[in-house]
Protein backbone atom coordinates (compact mmCIF):
# COMPACT_ATOMS: atom_id res chain seq x y z
CA UNK A 1 0.00 0.00 0.00
CA UNK A 2 1.05 3.61 -0.39
CA UNK A 3 2.98 5.25 -3.20
CA UNK A 4 5.32 3.37 -5.51
CA UNK A 5 9.03 4.07 -5.74
CA UNK A 6 8.57 5.00 -9.40
CA UNK A 7 6.20 7.79 -8.39
CA UNK A 8 8.46 9.04 -5.58
CA UNK A 9 11.54 9.03 -7.79
CA UNK A 10 9.81 10.97 -10.54
CA UNK A 11 10.72 14.50 -9.53
CA UNK A 12 8.07 16.03 -11.77
CA UNK A 13 5.24 14.45 -9.74
CA UNK A 14 5.92 16.71 -6.75
CA UNK A 15 5.89 14.00 -4.07
CA UNK A 16 9.30 14.81 -2.64
CA UNK A 17 11.03 17.78 -1.05
CA UNK A 18 14.27 16.48 -2.63
CA UNK A 19 13.25 17.70 -6.10
CA UNK A 20 12.01 21.14 -7.02
CA UNK A 21 8.74 20.64 -8.87
CA UNK A 22 5.18 21.90 -9.06
CA UNK A 23 3.05 21.05 -6.02
CA UNK A 24 1.08 18.06 -7.27
CA UNK A 25 1.32 14.70 -5.41
CA UNK A 26 -1.62 13.13 -7.25
CA UNK A 27 -1.31 9.39 -7.81
CA UNK A 28 -4.25 9.66 -10.19
CA UNK A 29 -3.40 12.62 -12.39
CA UNK A 30 -7.00 12.90 -13.58
CA UNK A 31 -8.32 13.90 -10.14
CA UNK A 32 -8.85 17.58 -9.33
CA UNK A 33 -7.42 17.80 -5.81
CA UNK A 34 -3.66 18.31 -5.77
CA UNK A 35 -1.07 19.50 -3.25
CA UNK A 36 -1.39 22.99 -4.74
CA UNK A 37 -5.07 23.20 -3.73
CA UNK A 38 -4.39 21.81 -0.24
CA UNK A 39 -1.53 24.21 0.51
CA UNK A 40 -3.12 27.32 -1.01
CA UNK A 41 -6.84 26.85 -0.33
CA UNK A 42 -7.23 24.88 2.93
CA UNK A 43 -7.92 26.92 6.04
CA UNK A 44 -5.36 27.23 8.83
CA UNK A 45 -7.45 24.85 10.95
CA UNK A 46 -7.64 22.24 8.17
CA UNK A 47 -3.88 22.42 7.52
CA UNK A 48 -3.16 22.10 11.23
CA UNK A 49 -5.36 19.01 11.42
CA UNK A 50 -3.83 17.15 8.50
CA UNK A 51 -0.25 17.99 9.55
CA UNK A 52 -0.98 16.73 13.07
CA UNK A 53 -3.14 13.70 12.19
CA UNK A 54 -1.43 12.49 9.01
CA UNK A 55 2.12 13.72 9.64
CA UNK A 56 2.18 13.54 13.45
CA UNK A 57 3.95 16.89 13.25
CA UNK A 58 4.55 18.63 16.60
CA UNK A 59 4.74 22.07 14.98
CA UNK A 60 1.59 21.59 12.89
CA UNK A 61 -0.11 24.75 14.17
CA UNK A 62 2.90 26.99 13.59
CA UNK A 63 3.57 25.61 10.09
CA UNK A 64 -0.09 26.05 9.10
CA UNK A 65 -0.08 29.63 10.41
CA UNK A 66 3.06 30.51 8.46
CA UNK A 67 1.69 28.97 5.25
CA UNK A 68 -1.55 30.93 5.48
CA UNK A 69 0.34 34.18 6.19
CA UNK A 70 2.84 33.65 3.35
CA UNK A 71 0.35 32.65 0.66
CA UNK A 72 -1.44 36.00 0.97
CA UNK A 73 1.50 37.63 -0.83
CA UNK A 74 1.97 34.82 -3.37
CA UNK A 75 0.58 31.28 -3.62
CA UNK A 76 2.97 28.38 -3.12
CA UNK A 77 3.85 26.96 -6.53
CA UNK A 78 6.71 24.52 -5.90
CA UNK A 79 7.90 21.84 -3.50
CA UNK A 80 11.01 23.89 -2.80
CA UNK A 81 9.01 26.91 -1.65
CA UNK A 82 6.98 24.76 0.74
CA UNK A 83 9.99 22.81 2.04
CA UNK A 84 11.92 26.02 2.73
CA UNK A 85 9.05 27.49 4.73
CA UNK A 86 8.71 24.34 6.83
CA UNK A 87 12.46 24.35 7.51
CA UNK A 88 12.24 27.95 8.73
CA UNK A 89 9.20 27.23 10.90
CA UNK A 90 10.71 24.28 12.78
CA UNK A 91 13.39 25.39 15.26
CA UNK A 92 16.75 23.73 15.93
CA UNK A 93 19.09 21.57 13.89
CA UNK A 94 17.58 18.78 11.84
CA UNK A 95 19.06 15.29 11.28
CA UNK A 96 16.37 14.58 8.67
CA UNK A 97 14.66 17.10 6.44
CA UNK A 98 12.01 18.85 8.59
CA UNK A 99 9.49 18.86 5.75
CA UNK A 100 9.25 15.06 5.61
CA UNK A 101 6.18 14.78 7.87
CA UNK A 102 4.37 17.71 6.23
CA UNK A 103 4.89 16.26 2.76
CA UNK A 104 3.62 12.87 3.97
CA UNK A 105 0.52 14.50 5.45
CA UNK A 106 -0.30 16.41 2.26
CA UNK A 107 0.25 13.30 0.13
CA UNK A 108 -2.12 11.28 2.34
CA UNK A 109 -4.75 14.03 2.16
CA UNK A 110 -4.50 14.48 -1.62
CA UNK A 111 -4.85 10.76 -2.33
CA UNK A 112 -7.17 9.87 0.59
CA UNK A 113 -4.74 7.05 1.37
CA UNK A 114 -6.20 6.05 4.74
CA UNK A 115 -9.75 5.94 3.34
CA UNK A 116 -8.50 3.75 0.50
CA UNK A 117 -6.76 1.46 3.02
CA UNK A 118 -9.96 1.04 5.06
CA UNK A 119 -11.95 0.24 1.92
CA UNK A 120 -9.30 -2.26 0.80
CA UNK A 121 -9.29 -3.99 4.19
CA UNK A 122 -13.07 -4.33 4.25
CA UNK A 123 -13.26 -5.71 0.70
CA UNK A 124 -10.19 -7.95 0.80
CA UNK A 125 -11.17 -10.02 3.83
CA UNK A 126 -14.39 -11.03 2.05
CA UNK A 127 -12.34 -12.58 -0.76
CA UNK A 128 -10.55 -15.05 1.51
CA UNK A 129 -11.34 -18.73 1.12
CA UNK A 130 -11.42 -21.08 4.12
CA UNK A 131 -7.88 -21.31 5.54
CA UNK A 132 -6.81 -18.43 3.32
CA UNK A 133 -4.28 -15.93 4.62
CA UNK A 134 -4.39 -12.17 4.66
CA UNK A 135 -1.05 -10.29 4.65
CA UNK A 136 -0.52 -6.57 4.31
CA UNK A 137 2.60 -4.40 4.45
CA UNK A 138 2.36 -1.00 6.14
CA UNK A 139 4.93 1.80 6.00
CA UNK A 140 4.02 4.17 8.83
CA UNK A 141 2.20 4.18 12.15
CA UNK A 142 -1.12 5.51 10.80
CA UNK A 143 -1.47 2.60 8.40
CA UNK A 144 -0.17 0.20 11.04
CA UNK A 145 -2.84 1.29 13.53
CA UNK A 146 -5.69 0.77 11.04
CA UNK A 147 -4.48 -2.73 10.11
CA UNK A 148 -3.98 -3.74 13.77
CA UNK A 149 -7.49 -2.59 14.65
CA UNK A 150 -9.05 -4.52 11.77
CA UNK A 151 -7.10 -7.69 12.57
CA UNK A 152 -8.18 -7.43 16.21
CA UNK A 153 -11.81 -6.87 15.19
CA UNK A 154 -11.76 -9.88 12.83
CA UNK A 155 -10.63 -12.22 15.63
CA UNK A 156 -13.64 -11.39 17.81
CA UNK A 157 -16.76 -13.53 17.75
CA UNK A 158 -18.82 -10.55 18.99
CA UNK A 159 -18.17 -6.99 17.85
CA UNK A 160 -20.80 -5.22 19.96
CA UNK A 161 -19.63 -2.19 22.01
CA UNK A 162 -18.37 -2.99 25.51
CA UNK A 163 -21.39 -1.30 27.14
CA UNK A 164 -23.89 -3.67 25.46
CA UNK A 165 -25.09 -6.32 27.95
CA UNK A 166 -26.41 -8.84 25.41
CA UNK A 167 -24.96 -9.50 21.95
CA UNK A 168 -26.87 -7.68 19.23
CA UNK A 169 -24.43 -7.81 16.33
CA UNK A 170 -25.27 -11.33 15.19
CA UNK A 171 -21.60 -11.96 14.43
CA UNK A 172 -21.55 -15.48 15.86
CA UNK A 173 -18.04 -16.42 14.72
CA UNK A 174 -14.67 -14.78 14.26
CA UNK A 175 -13.47 -14.21 10.70
CA UNK A 176 -10.04 -15.59 11.51
CA UNK A 177 -7.10 -15.61 13.89
CA UNK A 178 -3.82 -13.73 14.02
CA UNK A 179 -0.94 -16.09 13.23
CA UNK A 180 1.95 -13.70 13.88
CA UNK A 181 2.02 -12.28 17.41
CA UNK A 182 4.36 -9.49 16.34
CA UNK A 183 4.66 -7.78 12.95
CA UNK A 184 7.28 -9.19 10.60
CA UNK A 185 10.02 -6.63 9.94
CA UNK A 186 12.79 -6.57 7.32
CA UNK A 187 16.19 -8.10 8.04
CA UNK A 188 19.35 -6.00 8.08
CA UNK A 189 20.27 -7.47 4.70
CA UNK A 190 16.94 -6.49 3.16
CA UNK A 191 17.27 -2.94 4.51
CA UNK A 192 20.77 -2.73 3.04
CA UNK A 193 19.53 -3.93 -0.36
CA UNK A 194 16.32 -1.87 -0.22
CA UNK A 195 16.57 1.12 2.21
CA UNK A 196 12.88 1.98 1.70
CA UNK A 197 11.92 -1.28 3.41
CA UNK A 198 13.24 0.14 6.71
CA UNK A 199 9.87 1.25 8.04
CA UNK A 200 7.84 -1.66 6.68
CA UNK A 201 5.90 -4.06 8.92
Amino acid sequence: IGVSSEQLDNGERGFSYKYNAKLDMRMDKSQKLSAYEVVNNYSEEELTRIFFEYGEERFSRKIAKWIVEDRVQKPFETTEELANLVARAIPGKHKKHPAKRVFQAIRIEVNKELDVLVEAMEKSVKLLKTKGRFAIITFHSLEDRIVKNYFKKWTKSCICPDNVFRCECGNNHALGKIITKKPIIPTALEIKQNPRSRSSK
